[in-house]
């Protein structure tokens, strides 16, 4: 079956919600998107089956946004749309960078803060050889990658809360010393978490809630979909460059409901959103934490914490708390290829919304530098860099 493009786009902020209604076979050209633009560039790749559905999202500094929605959610059933629910992975760990930051200024906490101060295991912390490291292990070494751990827990499934992942960290060795090397990992972002519910007393998800998604009105981003949003759940689909086919690969296992057993919610990973609701955090990460009039984030922190490069001197990775940071462009992907920037510069903001296995093919790796492209050209921003 050919998936024909469903597209909804061009609408100034207060019309969101209608727009999320209209559906759209005819191509629409839009002020800065020519008519071979975003929409053709996305459809292309679903009449043509090397992918099922895709939602690119673009705004401008001033908050308006372009929806381009291509295919299916669901082949045969459900169109891809601004509220359709995806898993968003390690996306998630820019959130959580953003509730740090709101952490920070609140008083509660510095990235410069011993971990055992909050979580005393981590006091204990030894080298393989049994020796101490050589510097005490920080807050901002759990949350850009430079603990010197390597390895860790994963975050399909969830099972089990983050004061548990961060005992167990604490009962390994390291592997190198502290600041020195970096490596990407899920563990030490979810310690850094349990760090925070310590600092603010309250658990991670509810202080997320309160100081980040609700001021967005991110309604729809949670841990733990309810009945309703599940029936808007994305199904995952692979094509590796063959005839597409649902996605088989153990990061699928984040999208099957009921859940044999509970889950607990992953700083690093567990987050499930929407389009819709992914624009309004980039909006405010590309206003510097301001969204629409409301502070979400102090002008004072993250100019000087989040957007700034926190690997220390020596790594070359562009990492800050949660996040990467690649020329003006801050943002992050997740596992099975969402993505998220914001232009630090210009005030741009886009989110890309896909669901597909992690190793995906060279087909979605095309796309994602085609949608890079077509969306540099309709904000006028430089082209892309990529790195993460």
């Amino acid at each position: 079956m050919k998936a024909k493009l469903n597209r909804v786009s061009g609408f100034p902020a207060h019309a969101f919600l209608a727009a999320a209604l209209v559906v759209c076979a005819a191509t629409a050209v839009r002020a800065g998107d020519p008519a071979d633009g975003m929409a053709k560039v996305l459809d292309g790749y679903v009449t043509s089956e090397r992918i099922a559905g895709v939602v690119s999202v673009l705004s401008d500094r001033d908050y308006h946004v372009q929806f381009d929605c291509a295919g299916w959610a669901e082949r045969g059933k459900h169109k891809m749309t601004p509220d359709t629910l995806f898993a968003i992975f390690s996306m998630t760990k820019t959130f959580t960078g953003a509730a740090l930051m709101c952490a920070i200024d609140d008083g509660k906490l510095s990235l410069d803060d011993e971990v055992a101060k909050y979580l005393p295991e981590f006091a204990d912390v030894k080298m393989k050889d049994g020796s101490k490291p050589n510097r005490l292990l920080t807050i901002r070494h759990l949350t850009t990658h430079t603990t010197g751990w390597r390895g860790g827990t994963g975050v399909v499934n969830r099972d089990i809360p983050l004061r548990e992942v961060a005992r167990q960290l604490a009962a390994r060795p390291l592997s190198f010393q502290p600041g020195e090397t970096f490596a990407y990992g899920n563990a030490w972002i979810c310690s850094a978490a349990a760090c925070l519910e310590i600092a603010v007393g309250k658990p991670y998800e509810v202080y997320l809630k309160e100081r980040v998604l609700d001021p967005l009105g991110m309604k729809d981003t949670t841990f733990t979909p309810n009945a309703e949003q599940l029936t808007r759940l994305v199904c995952a689909y692979t094509s590796d460059d063959k005839p597409l086919r649902p996605a088989a690969d153990r990061c699928v296992q984040q999208l099957v409901f009921p859940k044999a057993k509970p889950v607990f919610p992953s700083a690093s990973g567990g987050l499930f959103s929407t389009p819709r609701d992914m624009i309004a955090f980039s909006q405010m990460l590309a206003h510097h934490g301001e969204w629409k009039g409301k502070t979400i984030i102090s002008r004072k922190t993250f100019d000087s914490v989040f957007a700034v490069k926190q690997t220390p001197v020596g790594i070359a990775q562009p990492y800050t708390c949660g996040s990467w940071l690649y020329g003006d462009w801050f943002g992050h992907e997740g596992a099975m290829r969402t993505d998220q920037r914001a232009n630090l510069r210009t005030g741009h903001s886009r989110v890309f919304f896909i669901q597909t296995e992690n190793k995906a093919g060279s087909a979605f790796f095309q796309l994602k530098k085609d949608w890079h492209a077509a969306a540099d050209k309709i904000q006028g921003t430089p082209p892309t860099v990529f790195g993460n």
